[in-house]
């Protein structure tokens, strides 16, 4: 009998040691996506400072979304899978270059003071480079169980980037970020995304979140669908930080639901 519980209590610390790793590592994966999330905002506030709007609150957002990442940077656990540590070294060794250009610029910016085109090449090309690391290190985390949890993870970032793009093309900065999804393509993947979130049919306090998401995308849907005519880049930039910051809450809200 003593032998059978010691095995049975082997059984249970062994299947919460499972579960803990398991939730550590949503945990990193979920950390990670706040990086790349934050990242590709970055650019947007300096587009947004560049040619829209020389508000100190994209000034603000363009420091918190630094030091957020630096903070994530830190608590980032090395994945399971050993082949990405070098990959996540190397994001941890270009990101201060690419954190100072961009305070730099920025803070020129708001001095009313134009950067040269070397310098937002520079700052282009070192997005580029950490934007790929940061795809490239994704794989070595695992995804989230709940689908619902991974869809809007993924459309998340789909947003993100497309919104980004959308300010680059509103203030001619589209040409010096080369080959990009065209814009239209973007917004019609999004939007088809948005309709199999839709299809999960979470129910309670999740739907009716669904449903506001759904109606602030379709307000600034038409902008995105016809980037060539229509140009309002700070109502974009407000409605999809928002949809985005919803997209986060959804899956919580779901599983409460159930």
């Amino acid at each position: 009998m003593i032998a059978y519980h010691l095995r049975l209590f082997g059984l249970l610390a062994a299947l919460l040691a499972c579960t803990a790793g398991q939730a550590a590592a949503t945990q990193q994966a979920a950390a990670l996506q706040q990086i790349r999330l934050n990242l590709s905002g970055s650019l947007g506030d300096f587009y947004l400072l560049y040619g829209v709007d020389n508000d100190p609150a994209h000034l603000a957002a363009a420091r918190r979304r630094g030091s957020q990442i630096d903070s994530l940077l830190g608590q980032l656990a090395a994945p399971n899978d050993s082949a990405g540590l070098p990959v996540l070294e190397q994001l941890r060794r270009q990101w201060p270059a690419y954190r100072t250009l961009l305070l730099e610029l920025t803070n020129s910016l708001q001095q009313r003071q134009t950067p040269s085109g070397g310098a937002i090449a520079e700052l282009l090309r070192q997005h580029h480079q950490l934007t790929q690391l940061g795809e490239t290190l994704s794989g070595y985390y695992p995804t989230p169980a709940n689908p619902l949890a991974g869809q809007s993870q993924a459309l998340a970032m789909q947003l993100q980037t497309l919104n980004s793009d959308y300010l680059a093309h509103s203030v001619g900065a589209n040409v010096l970020g080369g080959d990009k999804e065209p814009l239209d393509r973007q917004t019609q993947a999004f939007s088809q995304g948005l309709q199999q979130l839709q299809q999960t049919r979470p129910g309670g306090e999740a739907q009716r979140l669904l449903q506001k998401i759904e109606r602030k995308w379709r307000y600034i849907e038409p902008s995105l669908r016809h980037y060539q005519q229509d140009n309002i880049p700070s109502l974009v930039n407000r409605y999809s930080s928002r949809i985005i910051e919803e997209l986060a809450l959804l899956p919580s809200l779901a599983q409460a639901a159930q």
